[in-house]
């Protein structure tokens, strides 16, 4: 498995292509744009304070979360961000001694952890304060459809996945690593048939299990706080905390055409979505009539 870094383009000079083109970290963003830079714990917990989040829940260590998920919950932001600085400190020794996020999972399997934590909310959700203060990418002309606000410690990583939206990462707090695939090694990464999701993990690399995954060629980098780091539709990432803690706002944008119609290998998954996205419109409403006939 070879990876190669991603490419790092100015601000002004970083336009998405139409037809997906490939990732680039973004870099020199306007003085306007920095403000989250002053984030911190403190500054957090007074603007989100007792705010109740969703925290996700993982059995065992904090790798490959969305596959590992245990029940999880909602509870006070304060709260949440406690656990996330004490956490910190707790594995203060990893993250000093260990740089990559292969090395820090190993490190961190170790310990034989019992059960983590990890935040994703839509911004949405969070007080006026905080989403006017986070800065969005004015790359294309549309607004974003969905904007996620995350938070972890050290170790906690998504698992290996791809998205059917063009997305971008902007690093606030800490360092995230990503590790990249493009889309036609699909096979090699041991997609799961008719889910965005892998079985191949690039950090715990098992190739007796996925031998193909030899065979993988990919994209790396480290993302530091003021950087984005744009991915094109269907790329499968790795995203991994390897700094004490971490915060980053992902945006995710209408897919143009005609992103999406070359890539035969979501045409399944999307069109799964789509059933479900209308059997949810045309389930009927309280008092026994759909939402159209209600109308």
């Amino acid at each position: 498995m070879d990876l190669i870094p991603v490419p790092r383009v100015s601000y002004g000079d970083f336009r998405p292509p139409r037809r997906g083109g490939e990732p680039r970290i973004v870099i020199d963003s306007p003085p306007g744009r920095v403000a989250p830079l002053l984030w911190d714990s403190a500054y957090l917990k007074a603007v989100i304070g007792e705010h109740d989040v969703p925290v996700r829940e993982t059995h065992g260590p904090p790798s490959n979360i969305f596959q590992n998920l245990a029940r999880g919950g909602f509870i006070p932001f304060t709260r949440y961000m406690d656990w996330v600085v004490e956490t910190a400190e707790t594995l203060r020794d990893i993250a000093e001694g260990h740089s990559t996020a292969r090395d820090i999972t190993r490190a961190i399997h170790e310990l034989r952890l019992d059960h983590f934590y990890y935040m994703d909310a839509k911004l949405e959700q969070f007080p006026r304060a905080l989403r006017e203060g986070t800065p969005v990418p004015d790359w294309y002309r549309a607004a974003p459809v969905d904007i996620n606000f995350w938070c972890g410690a050290l170790g906690t990583s998504c698992g290996l996945h791809c998205d059917v939206t063009p997305n971008c990462n902007t690093q606030i707090i800490g360092r995230k690593e990503f590790v990249l695939f493009p889309p036609s090694q699909s096979q090699l990464v041991y997609r799961i048939p008719g889910h965005t999701h892998c079985r191949f993990d690039p950090n715990i690399p098992d190739f007796e299990r996925f031998p193909l995954a030899r065979r993988a060629t990919g994209w790396h980098c480290t993302l530091r706080p003021g950087e984005s780091l744009y991915i094109p539709v269907g790329w499968f990432h790795q995203v991994t905390v390897v700094s004490g803690w971490a915060v980053n706002v992902n945006f995710f944008w209408p897919r143009p055409f005609p992103q999406g119609l070359a890539l035969p290998g979501l045409w399944r998954f999307l069109l799964r979505r789509g059933r479900a996205r209308l059997r949810t419109a045309l389930r009927p409403a309280p008092g026994g009539s759909t939402p159209a006939a209600s109308r």
